[in-house]
């Protein structure tokens, strides 16, 4: 009885388990970031890495988070936090334009789980070729 009662603790406590947050990138690409936009889930994080020769920063529109000034090949991650403000800038580096967005609340536009499935098969047969031998 005690094993099968600890044998069920175990397959519930497994249940229980959280789901292994996920990592997202967005490249500071000195004129904008890439992508502009991401999906994330709350609790998911993401990495920010300055791929530019200049300093960039990436600061929600309200202030309430910020990478702070990264210089060039620097990085910083940020954690997805329920309410958190979802558009930023790079507004640290006076003059520049660029702008983001973390939607949490959204889901991607594409099936990004399925990307590097072949997309189409043959299905469709090209119009034939008129035949211009003939009046």
């Amino acid at each position: 009885m005690l094993r099968k009662t600890g044998i069920l603790v175990l397959a519930l406590g497994s249940l229980a388990a959280p789901l292994q947050a996920a990592e997202h990138y967005v490249l500071m690409m000195g004129i904008g970031y890439f992508p502009d936009q991401i999906y994330p889930d709350v609790g998911d994080t993401v990495r920010f890495v300055n791929e530019s020769d200049l300093p960039m920063s990436a600061v929600a529109t309200d202030q309430s988070w910020s990478t702070g000034l990264l210089l060039p090949a620097g990085q910083t991650v940020i954690t997805v936090a329920e309410g958190m403000t979802q558009t930023f800038g790079d507004l640290l580096t006076e003059g520049s334009l660029a702008t983001g967005v973390i939607d949490y609340t959204s889901e991607p536009p594409l099936d990004l789980e399925r990307n590097l499935e072949r997309n189409h098969e043959a299905s469709y047969v090209a119009d034939p070729v008129p035949d211009t031998t003939q009046n």
